[in-house]
């Protein structure tokens, strides 16, 4: 299976979607949180440990080796701060102790001219399997419209400033992205990938929805597949509901997710791998009907957060998660992946000056 050449994205566009969200952490009173994914429902710590005997074809980089990482686990909502209201909810993982040079490294280096050696490992991973957006300029004016949107609600409640400049490139980016009939697909397509209600965490699947190289040959996607998955069909009931069910679950007792490699759809016939909008897989469950084309989910690893494990509303906040915190043989793939490097990495730099 070959790779489709990775793109490389227009700075213009990587600095517009820096310079939109930087706007938006400027605006905080005091700590500085994200400017997407800023809503936490807390950070458990767990563990991370690679199976034995997995397929040959899977083991490279991380999965070379069966092992055990300590981890962290932020959860999130994608854009509100009312965990009643629907939206794409995030779970970041962060393994500890990896060896190895990281890409981030070498990004932060050449532009920032900072030089910096991570142990750290990171997945990046929200409740759809697929990303709404694929060219560049489409993601540019959703994150405008994501970081509009949650700076506004920060604005009302007062723990930030109103900017004028920043609500003004939102209405500009919303009025771009969805004022002609395509733009009126494109927002159906954004409402969709923000629909989902959540009850707890534990219950939810969470994909990387991009796609990553997986040693040589192979592109991959990631899903951390649910041991007890549950579709929430109502709202959690008070505003910080999502927060209290994590902490509840916590606390009763051991909660797993299965860490699973996706294979594509079969090569061929125009298919693109680097594609994120294209649906791999409809159903994650293991005896369930997959997509006729699908090829393969291998449980790879397993995230196991138990009973006494450490939680923290705020502990993730402190945090930078980036797809492109991890070794080469793992590469993040695709136009969305390339305007996240430098993206995410100027971010993490403004939210935390003085590291």
């Amino acid at each position: 299976m070959t790779h489709v050449l990775q793109y490389t994205s227009s700075s213009d566009v990587v600095d517009d979607v820096i310079d939109q969200n930087l706007e938006a952490v400027a605006q905080w009173k005091g700590r500085r949180l994200r400017a997407q994914h800023g809503r936490s429902h807390g950070c458990v710590t767990a563990t991370f440990t690679i199976r034995d005997k997995l397929p040959e074809r899977l083991r490279h980089g991380l999965f070379a080796q069966p092992a055990t990482y300590t981890a962290a686990v932020r959860f999130s909502n994608g854009a509100h701060l009312d965990d009643r209201k629907t939206d794409a909810h995030g779970m970041a993982v962060k393994l500890f102790d990896v060896p190895g040079p990281k890409l981030i490294d070498a990004e932060a280096l050449a532009h920032l001219n900072i030089s910096q050696l991570s142990d750290e490992f990171d997945f990046v991973l929200v409740d759809q399997d697929t990303f709404p957006t694929y060219l560049p300029d489409e993601y540019e004016r959703m994150s405008s419209l994501i970081a509009t949107l949650q700076a506004v609600q920060h604005a009302a409640n007062k723990r930030r400033k109103w900017s004028l400049k920043l609500i003004a490139r939102g209405l500009r980016a919303g009025f771009r992205a969805f004022a002609t009939r395509k733009g009126k697909q494109r927002l159906r397509i954004a409402s969709d990938f923000a629909s989902n209600y959540m009850q707890s965490p534990f219950e939810a699947h969470f994909w990387s929805t991009t796609p990553y190289r997986l040693g040589p040959d192979l592109t991959v996607r990631y899903l951390a597949r649910s041991v007890r998955h549950k579709t929430a069909t109502k709202p959690v009931d008070e505003a910080d509901g999502i927060s209290q069910k994590l902490r509840n679950d916590v606390a009763e007792g051991d909660n797993r997710f299965e860490f699973c490699i996706i294979e594509p759809p079969r090569d061929g016939d125009g298919f693109d791998q680097l594609d994120n909008r294209i649906r791999w897989a409809c159903e994650p469950g293991p005896d369930a009907p997959l997509d006729p084309f699908h090829h393969t989910v291998t449980p790879v690893a397993d995230v196991t957060i138990s009973k006494d494990a450490k939680f923290d509303p705020h502990d993730g906040d402190t945090m930078s998660f980036s797809p492109w915190r991890v070794t080469a043989e793992h590469e993040p793939l695709g136009p969305i992946n390339a305007i996240r490097l430098k993206a995410y990495l100027s971010l993490a730099r403004a939210r935390f000056p003085n590291r």
